[in-house]
């Protein structure tokens, strides 16, 4: 693995870097978080403009052509600006399924129009009983003339009132529920009937509760082959989790520039707080997760875009972000003192996206589990009794 950039990727990084630091100040934070949005379209029609949601799409429909280490760089920077917007959710509930699974009239009608920041799209998969295993979704697509008539609930939709189409997985055949069999993936265009409840949460992301109640669907709003969704989204959770890693990480570093910053600035008896040995170890601790964490995180971005099984990787990136990442940010906060907890001050937004993101795409008692299912069962055995 080689994670040297190429000279086009230091011009992402450097545009990205200038992009996000000029737009997203505290209070430009402050501002977007309370908007109706939650988020600046303005702002969001910038990024489209960049060139940042079609970097990935091929040039025949209006993309750079890149790849995913080159999205990486992006969406590391987002994460370092703790940027809140449909971003990344456009790229891992739109562009990614289209590219991946779209016939070739979907990858021409709704390309152009996500690249050029004209259409976004959320995921709709979790559901009351269905959170990490989505094996067990009741939402039902039921056959309907030559179309389908969708019913179901979803849960912790992010921006379901401004998205213009969510991704969302149902049944199409009579498996019971926990089955694998009997998926499908659909893009859903929103409209006023689509029911929206908007739910708290602790981050920036605004999430709702959708109902979708006899929503008629075309065999056009099928993505990739009836009763073969189970496969499909198990390919798009593996990169969406891979970029949240990614995400993750650049939001860990923005902490820890942010502390490094701070003790040296705040003194105490006549001396920077940063000259102690105790607050330099703290410091040096937290640099260590989280260059851990983001050789991790590039490590399976890297296996993925090399076409190479990234599973057992995805899961060791999420789960050491999630449990050593609690420690970042209780360290930055220790050492900011009552500052780390300031609404005015940036460190909280780092914190409260991070608590959101540990969560989503499965925590670390999940992520641990899949690291223990690639073990074999005669090899831990022998372990145990040796």
């Amino acid at each position: 693995m080689d994670f040297s950039m190429t000279e086009d990727q230091v011009i992402f990084k450097s545009t990205a870097k200038k992009f996000f630091e000029e737009k997203c100040t505290t209070p430009s934070l402050t501002e977007f978080e309370k908007s109706k949005e939650q988020y600046s379209p303005s702002f969001y029609q910038e990024l489209a403009d960049l060139g940042f949601l079609g970097l990935i799409v091929p040039e025949e429909y209006g993309g750079i052509d890149g790849d995913l280490m080159d999205l990486s760089i992006i969406v590391e920077e987002a994460g370092k600006a703790m940027f809140s917007a449909p971003f990344v959710s456009t790229l891992v509930n739109g562009v990614l399924p289209i590219l991946n699974f779209g016939t070739e009239e979907q990858k021409k009608a709704l390309l152009p129009q996500i690249i050029e920041g004209k259409s976004i799209v959320t995921g709709a998969m979790i559901e009351s009983q269905a959170h990490y295993d989505l094996s067990y979704v009741k939402a039902r697509a039921s056959k309907s003339g030559d179309g389908y008539t969708l019913n179901g609930t979803k849960l912790f939709v992010k921006f379901a009132e401004t998205a213009d189409y969510f991704l969302t997985l149902a049944r199409t055949d009579n498996k019971e529920d926990g089955s694998k069999e009997g998926l499908s993936l659909f893009l859903v265009k929103n409209d006023a009937t689509i029911k929206k409840q908007a739910l708290q949460s602790i981050g920036s992301d605004k999430l709702f509760e959708v109902e979708f109640q006899n929503v008629q669907l075309t065999k056009n709003d099928l993505l990739g082959n009836e009763n073969e969704g189970w496969a499909a989204v198990d390919k798009l959770n593996q990169l969406a989790t891979a970029l949240q890693c990614v995400e993750m990480a650049g939001l860990l570093r923005r902490a820890l520039d942010l502390t490094t910053d701070y003790v040296k600035e705040r003194t105490q008896f006549n001396r920077p707080i940063g000259s102690f040995q105790s607050v330099q170890h703290r410091l040096s601790d937290i640099y260590t997760i989280v260059e851990g964490g983001q050789l991790a995180a590039l490590q399976a971005i890297w296996r993925l875009n090399e076409g190479m099984s990234a599973e057992k990787e995805i899961a060791v990136a999420k789960a050491w972000l999630c449990k050593e990442g609690q420690k970042v940010l209780v360290g930055t906060h220790q050492l900011h003192g009552g500052m780390g907890i300031d609404m005015d001050y940036p460190l909280q937004f780092a914190f409260r996206r991070f608590k959101s993101m540990e969560v989503e795409l499965g925590s670390a008692p999940i992520h641990l589990k899949k690291i223990a299912s690639t073990f074999k069962t005669n090899k831990v055995a022998e372990v145990i009794h040796s």
